[in-house]
């Protein structure tokens, strides 16, 4: 009987000091859920969770894609037409469809490509990008679609000629290269006894290897024999064995989860549908 007394004494007590200080019995059980909310919302430093990337282009209703123009068969602009044409110029306009928005081109250039991305100049870099660590530091590179290597594209009459990076790197091999991309990176690291000049329009080199004016352009096998096929002075070495091994990718700014897993899921559909065949068929082959 004592303790069942002193029990309800206790009771009443805590009670009337729950009262007294404005709680009531109902609003003990469902304050700490809200209260933790509460707090979390309002402590130092946390901030509401940024709107995606691809919702913005979503709501937008279009995608800025930044492309060079200049590296065939990934992308060209034709200036009999001043419009974009190849490779991921179709994918593009296939993104655009799955995101039911209308494409924007935008142009850059190899050497600014990487800023132009952080800058908001354009939601999507594509075009002949190939997927290195080095890019992955400062962007999202997404999954590889085309692999390809490192090669050089020479002269039709010089195919016995330069057939190891040993035959190139010598002071009275000249070289060719646009300025920029991972081609200048490769010819910087491995060439440097070369004789390198760097030639701001990418479209001219393969012109001016088979005129004479250079002995060599280090590109990708994809472009190398994209020209050796359009001019029977050229001719694309080592294709079968290039000095590297790589693949291409899509470029984005990094820290969107959302719209990363959505550029992958799309990627995966375009393999899956046979939509990346189609293209590997109409470009290169």
């Amino acid at each position: 009987m004592l303790k069942n007394w002193k029990k309800v004494v206790i009771a009443g007590v805590v009670s009337l000091s729950l009262v007294g200080t404005g709680f009531a019995a109902n609003e003990l059980l469902t304050t700490p859920s809200a209260s933790a909310k509460s707090a979390s919302e309002h402590a130092p430093g946390q901030q509401k969770k940024a709107q995606s990337q691809l919702d913005k282009i979503i709501d937008k209703g279009y995608i800025r894609v930044g492309m060079t123009g200049d590296y065939k068969p990934f992308t060209y602009l034709n200036p009999k037409t001043n419009k974009y044409e190849g490779y991921d110029v179709d994918a593009a306009i296939e993104l655009g469809k799955d995101l039911g928005v209308e494409v924007r081109f935008v142009n850059t250039t190899w050497s600014t490509m990487m800023k132009d991305l952080q800058d908001d100049k354009f939601d999507i870099a594509v075009g002949g990008v190939t997927r290195n660590t080095a890019r992955q530091k400062t962007a999202y590179v997404s999954q590889g679609y085309v692999s390809f290597g490192k090669a050089p594209l020479i002269r039709a009459e010089d195919k016995g000629k330069y057939l190891s990076i040993e035959d190139i790197n010598k002071p009275t091999v000249r070289i060719g290269v646009n300025p920029g991309g991972t081609n200048e990176v490769f010819v910087r690291q491995h060439l440097t006894k070369a004789n390198v000049t760097v030639v701001p329009n990418n479209l001219d080199i393969p012109h001016l290897v088979a005129d004479g004016t250079y002995d060599v352009m280090i590109t990708d096998t994809v472009e190398a024999i994209t020209y050796a096929k359009a001019d029977s002075r050229l001719y694309a070495a080592l294709t079968d064995k290039p000095f590297t091994n790589s693949e291409k990718g899509y470029m984005i700014p990094r820290g969107d989860f959302e719209y990363a897993s959505y550029l992958e899921m799309w990627m995966d559909e375009m393999e899956l549908q046979g939509k990346f065949d189609t293209l590997d068929k109409k470009w290169l082959q």
